[in-house]
C-alpha cells in the first residue's frame, strides 16, 4: 500500500525481496486497489548494491529478521528507515542490526487494509506518526521522510513525545487486535457495550497499569483518544490480527500480550486478560 503511494507520488521505489519471495514478486506481480504496483524488486543476491535514501520496513515480526538480511546491501550512512511494524521493539532491533543514526520512529494508525494473494485493498491509509529519540537518528530526518510522505500524498505528523506515542499504539495494538481476533468481529462490535466492548476494556486496562512502572504513564486522556479514533474507523473492517486468524496465519500475540504478562510479572501487576490471549493466540 505504501510503495503504491510512493509510486503514484512519482517517487523512485522498489520492493526489496530474495528468494522464492522475490522470483514470486517478479512473476506475479502485485495488484494494489485493482491497479498492478509498478515497483521492481531488488534482490540482496544480485550484484551492484546501491543504498537506498529511505527504507520502510513493513512486514510481519516474525519476519523481520530475513527483511533485514534482504535490506543489508542496501543500508549505507545516508539511508533513513522506518518501521511501521507494531509492537515497542522492532527500532531497537534495526538500530542494532544498522546504527542507530538512521532510524526513526513510526506508528501507523487508522489504516484499513488487507491482502488476499497478491491482492492488495485498502479502504484508507491512515496516517503514519514519525519521530525521533535522543539516540537515534537526527530531526532533520524526520523533515525529509515527512517531505517524501507529502510527495507520495501520505498523511503524517510528528509529535514531541513520540516515546507516549508509541505506548499509545501499544495500547491499541494490544486491546483492539487481540479482543477482535478471539471474538472474530469486526470494529464495529466494540464500539457498543457489551461482551466484545468489555474484554477490549479490560485488555486495555493491563496496558495502562503496566505502563506506569515502565516509565511511560497512560492515562484517561489517552483511553479517550482510543474510543474516538475507534468510532471513526470502517465498522466492517478487520484487524491484522483477525486476518491473520481467518486466514489460518501466525499472530502477533508475543508482541502484545507476552509483553504485558511480562511488564506485569517484573511489577507485580496481574495481567490475567492478556495471559488468557497468549494461551489462546500463541
Amino acid at each position: 500500500m505504501y510503495a503504491a503511494h510512493f509510486v503514484e507520488g512519482g517517487t523512485e521505489t522498489h520492493l526489496v525481496a530474495s528468494g522464492e519471495r522475490a522470483e514470486r514478486l517478479r512473476t506475479a506481480g502485485v495488484r494494489v486497489n485493482g491497479t498492478p504496483l509498478d515497483a521492481p524488486v531488488l534482490d540482496p543476491d544480485d550484484a551492484g548494491s546501491t543504498p537506498l535514501d529511505l527504507a520502510v520496513v513493513a512486514v510481519k515480526h516474525h519476519h523481520l529478521d530475513q527483511a533485514l538480511d534482504d535490506l543489508a546491501p542496501f543500508v549505507g550512512p545516508q539511508t533513513t528507515i522506518v518501521s511501521v511494524l507494531n509492537g515497542l521493539d522492532s527500532e531497537q532491533r534495526i538500530a542494532d542490526r544498522f546504527g542507530s543514526e538512521g532510524v526513526l520512529l513510526c506508528i501507523a494508525l487508522g489504516m484499513a487494509a488487507g491482502r488476499e494473494g497478491t491482492e492488495v485493498t485498502y479502504l484508507s491509509p491512515g496516517q503514519l506518526v514519525i519521530g525521533t529519540a535522543p539516540h537515534l537518528a537526527a530531526p532533520g530526518r524526520v523533515d525529509a521522510v515527512g517531505a517524501a510522505l507529502d510527495r507520495a500524498g501520505l498523511a503524517w505528523q510528528a509529535p514531541e513525545d513520540m516515546e507516549h506515542e508509541m505506548w499509545w499504539k501499544f495500547m491499541v495494538n494490544t486491546c483492539i487486535n487481540q479482543a477482535s481476533a478471539v471474538m472474530r468481529l469486526p470494529y464495529a462490535a466494540f464500539t457498543e457495550a457489551g461482551p466484545a466492548r468489555s474484554l477490549m476494556l479490560a485488555l486495555r486496562d493491563e496496558v495502562v497499569a503496566v505502563s506506569h512502572p515502565a516509565g511511560v504513564p497512560l492515562g484517561p486522556a489517552d483511553c479517550e483518544r482510543w474510543d474516538e479514533v475507534l468510532r471513526g474507523l470502517p465498522a466492517e473492517g478487520h484487524t491484522s490480527m483477525l486476518q491473520d486468524v481467518l486466514a489460518g496465519r501466525p499472530t502477533e500475540v508475543s508482541l502484545f500480550a507476552d509483553h504485558v504478562v511480562d511488564l506485569g510479572a517484573a511489577h507485580g501487576i496481574p495481567t490475567p486478560y492478556n495471559q488468557t490471549m497468549s494461551w489462546l493466540l500463541g
